[in-house]
């Protein structure tokens, strides 16, 4: 087995889902499970973010879901299906379904057809790149696979190649990012930006909260928690 890694990114206007993910740096997706079938297309997706991202996020999918994966779909009147499987403050966990027509294309599709069954997908979304990585046999025609996707995109998406390797390229990215909750994201990203994690340190926890304008016993405590699952996900122990 071999895995392949290519990202689509998004002009603006291009696609409803992409839009509100790059209206929203900080909304992040990946795939849990992605299905297809000759007609259909089943797929799972976490996404981590500010609450309003996450709204405006789970609209999109609602109203057009199946357009972010079928090239030219957003008007095509297909059998689609969205339901919220899970929600919360920072999370939601989406299935999307939709049935195949003559008017779209989706990448799980055109796996299919290329390269054949058994191919495996994960995939991660932040801002305006919607980054794939398929796990397929080693002897499949990665070629005749990857200019059917820049056939099929058309304007507005721009494909990029990134690499080509062993199967841990695809593990790695089905793992996905570690759901925390996004107030011990947002707390984690801003202690990097400002060299809490530097060596010697930049910035004090104190200093930190100030700046960030929440106690520091909360800023501390945020930090352990997102470190801990940090942890925890990186030597594969289950959370609490």
């Amino acid at each position: 087995m071999r895995a392949v890694s290519f990202a689509l990114e998004y002009q603006a206007g291009a696609d409803a889902v992409a839009e509100v993910f790059r209206e929203h740096p900080d909304l992040y997706g990946h795939s849990l499970a992605c299905t297809v079938t000759s007609d259909y297309c089943w797929r799972v997706d976490r996404l981590t973010g500010p609450a309003e991202a996450l709204e405006e996020a789970e609209l999109a999918f609602a109203e057009a879901g199946h357009a972010a994966d079928c090239f030219g779909a957003a008007e095509c009147a297909t059998e689609f299906r969205s339901e919220v499987l899970h929600r919360d403050p920072s999370t939601r966990i989406l299935f999307t379904s939709w049935q195949r027509t003559g008017e779209c294309a989706s990448i799980p599709h055109l796996a299919l057809e290329y390269v054949g069954p058994g191919v495996l997908f994960a995939t991660e979304r932040r801002g305006p790149r919607y980054e794939w990585h398929v796990l397929l046999p080693s002897d499949a025609n990665l070629g005749a696979f990857s200019d059917a996707i820049q056939a099929e995109a058309g304007e507005g998406i721009w494909f990029d190649l990134q690499q080509v390797t062993d199967e841990s390229a695809w593990l790695s990215a089905y793992s996905g990012r570690p759901a925390l909750p996004y107030t011990h994201y947002e707390a984690m990203a801003a202690a990097v930006e400002r060299g809490y994690y530097e060596t010697p340190r930049e910035i004090t926890v104190e200093d930190l909260a100030e700046e960030l304008d929440v106690p520091r016993s909360t800023l501390s405590y945020r930090l352990r928690r997102a470190e801990a699952e940090l942890v925890r996900s990186f030597v594969g122990e289950p959370g609490e």
